[in-house]
């Protein structure tokens, strides 16, 4: 079992003095990546964040979408290929009478 950890650890460092050339040699690099971590993982980052955006596109998509995005889901099933209308013409033939395209209560 220790020959087997140490055969792992071996590779590891053996792997990692390849990957990277750097001046922290292969002990170095592979504590840096495998326990700290990356520079980048702790950079500090600022991020703009506006939480009342929400509020006023709110209205804006309503009007464009339907409330709860009935239209967006009509307008993603008739495709981009110039046939829209075809399409929406078999679906409005292929739901009349039925309750939201549904026959679960018709007999």
């Amino acid at each position: 079992m220790k020959s087997i950890i140490f055969l792992c650890v071996c590779g590891l460092l053996y792997r990692s003095a390849l990957s990277q050339d750097s001046a922290v040699g292969p002990i170095g690099n592979f504590i840096r990546t495998n326990l700290v971590g990356q520079p980048v993982i702790h950079d500090h980052q600022t991020w703009i964040f506006d939480p009342d955006l929400s509020l006023r596109r709110r209205k804006q998509f309503i009007e464009l979408n339907g409330d709860k995005g009935v239209y967006l889901i009509e307008r993603l099933g008739l495709g981009i290929d110039g046939r829209a209308d075809e399409r929406l013409q078999k679906q409005r033939q292929r739901d009349e009478g039925h309750l939201g395209g549904l026959n679960y209560f018709l007999p």
